[in-house]
């Protein structure tokens, strides 16, 4: 079993603004997740390929929804792992904790830093999943910079993110669609949230020379019909925490918030819409130099 090695603290922990912090996140991280996708996706990026005692990073853990999958799907295969969750919230790490120890498939590591300061060894990570959140970051390549250190030789990073996230529709009014472009603009201007990251992400492997990508791509969202009550609780907890924002001032929106949230809310429940969101998970393998 790989014994994990924290680095000591050498300046007291950042907390980067996180566009969606609210005392009810936790809960919204578990109703979205669908663990049956994540199998899939981790899968396809070849986990099950890795050696008995492999050491693996979720990064930006959340709630460890990754990281039970991760440790479910590995006990089934018979590979004993250990799995670290890194997130910047100790609260959502303390309800992974209370979660996954139940019956723990793995042995976990919970460990709450900010993901442009790992406190691990370089070259110690044999596989770093890191999925729906780079499209937060203020400074993405200052994160991919610090996963990339922590990946052993041989190891895999595999970093995954939505597309024109929540952005497209048919049929939809054209005042509407409209307001919802300036909201995504106004938070991409003020770097809350990036609704193009998945495109992105193909050029932080290329330009730091990881070998052997793979680009590989899903539909995330895909409503049609009527919409899941999970799917339409994440709407709303979404559009709340845009009204929060606008209240406190934070955000500065040059439309109606309530007014666009029950125009939003109306079109999502409308089951002659169409939308959908790819996912984009890259994948690569850090060279022996």
């Amino acid at each position: 079993m790989v014994e994990v090695v924290l680095l000591p603290e050498t300046r007291a922990p950042m907390k980067p603004f996180y566009l969606m912090e609210s005392d009810k996140e936790s809960e919204r991280l578990q109703i979205k997740s669908k663990a049956e996708k994540t199998r899939e996706q981790l899968i396809d990026t070849g986990i099950l390929s890795l050696e008995p005692g492999a050491f693996i990073l979720d990064a930006g853990s959340g709630i460890g929804h990754a990281a039970e999958v991760i440790g479910d799907l590995l006990g089934e295969h018979g590979l004993a792992s250990r799995v670290a969750l890194l997130d910047q919230s100790e609260k959502r790490l303390a309800a992974a904790r209370a979660r996954m120890e139940v019956d723990p498939k793995s042995k976990y590591d919970y460990i709450p830093c900010d993901l442009t300061d790992i406190p691990l060894e370089s070259d110690s990570a044999d596989y770093i999943f890191c999925r729906f959140v780079f499209e937060y970051l203020q400074d993405p390549q200052a994160v991919f910079d610090e996963l990339f250190r922590v990946l052993k030789p041989g190891g895999k990073l595999v970093l995954g993110d939505l597309d024109y996230n929540c952005m497209t529709h048919y049929p939809m009014d054209p005042q509407l669609e409209a307001d919802l472009n300036d909201v995504m603009k106004a938070l991409q201007d003020n770097q809350f949230f990036d609704p193009f990251m998945g495109r992105k992400i193909y050029s932080y492997f290329y330009r730091s020379g990881l070998n052997d990508i793979r680009v590989n791509f899903y539909a995330h969202h895909l409503f049609y019909g009527v919409l899941a009550p999970e799917d339409e609780f994440n709407w709303l907890a979404k559009l709340d925490r845009l009204i929060e924002l606008e209240q406190k001032g934070t955000l500065k929106l040059k439309i109606d918030v309530e007014r666009f949230k029950k125009n939003i809310h109306e079109f999502v429940k409308f089951p002659g819409r169409f939308s959908y969101t790819p996912l984009i998970l890259v994948e690569g393998t850090k060279r022996h130099d």
